[in-house]
Order: C-alpha cells, then sequence, then structure tokens
C-alpha cells in the first residue's frame, strides 16, 4: 500500500457502499437563469419570440426590411419620409439664414458696408476734422430708437447713385 494513501481512502475503496467516511456530495446552489441564457435557447425551438408591430413611432429599423409586412414597410417609408422632410427644412433655413447674414452685414452692398465707408470717408475728409476734432476719436452710431442699447440702433443712411 502507498504511504500517501490514508485508512479512510483504503475502507473507501474497499467498500464503496458503506457511506459512513466517505461525504455525500451536496449539490451547489445555482442562480436562476438569466435573459441571454433563456433568449439563447429559444432559438432551438420552432417559434420565434413574438414581435412588436412596426409603427411609425416605435420604428427603430432593427428588423430587415424583407421580414416586415406591408402595412409595416408603409409606417417606415412614411417615418423616413418625414426625418428626410425635416433634413431637407433644416439645410433651407440654414441656408436662408446664412444668405440674409451675408446680404445684411457681409455683402460690399450692404447697409453696414455703406455705413463704414461713409465713417471712414467723415474721419479722412478735412473739412469734418476740423469741425469734428482727431479722426481717432470719432464715433458714430445710428439711428435713436427706444432701445437703452447703443449698439442696437439702426444704421440711418440714404443712398442716391
Amino acid at each position: 500500500m502507498n504511504r500517501l494513501t490514508s485508512r479512510a481512502q483504503v475502507h473507501f475503496l474497499c467498500f464503496p457502499s458503506t457511506t459512513a467516511l466517505a461525504p455525500i456530495p451536496k449539490p451547489i446552489p445555482t442562480a436562476p437563469p438569466s435573459r441571454s441564457v433563456t433568449a439563447i435557447s429559444h432559438r432551438h425551438y420552432a417559434s420565434p419570440p413574438p414581435r412588436r408591430a412596426v409603427t411609425p413611432f416605435n420604428d427603430d429599423g432593427r428588423i430587415p426590411w424583407t421580414h416586415l409586412s406591408p402595412g409595416e414597410k408603409t409606417a417606415r417609408a412614411a417615418q423616413q419620409t418625414f426625418n428626410f422632410s425635416m433634413v431637407i427644412v433644416g439645410v433651407t433655413l440654414t441656408g436662408g439664414v446664412g444668405y440674409l447674414l451675408y446680404q445684411e452685414v457681409f455683402s460690399p452692398d450692404s447697409k453696414t458696408a455703406y455705413f463704414n465707408r461713409a465713417v471712414d470717408r467723415i474721419k479722412k475728409d478735412g473739412r469734418c476734422l476740423a469741425a469734428l476734432g482727431e479722426g481717432r476719436h470719432i464715433t458714430a452710431y445710428g439711428e435713436e430708437t427706444f432701445n437703452k442699447w447703443r449698439r442696437a440702433r439702426p444704421i440711418a443712411y440714404v443712398f442716391s447713385p
């Protein structure tokens, strides 16, 4: 007999029916199966889990086009048409704001450009400098309004070509 073999092991090997010396293994408690395990187990059965109907308000695009019914295809098409039209409206409005900003502020023919050119001419004219003082001390503002912010005044000009 091997030196590493104990008496309990010898007894258990010789008399396997007696359980006096050998402990009975207890079952290990396990956690309930997770959703992923149950979801995976459903794939092996004949019927897939039911899915919600696709409407214009709950479609997230996960279901392929080929798996949709005709009504669901109509709903997805309506939703995508609406989304595309909102993008077009946004691009159009952004372009309109950019155009107005250019026409009112940055264009060489804008009111702001005419006003700034007139102020520059006044600051360089000798008669105006004699009447108003040094050119760097001359400041120009627009018409008076009821707004108390000085820079919010509209530019007053008369242009005759």
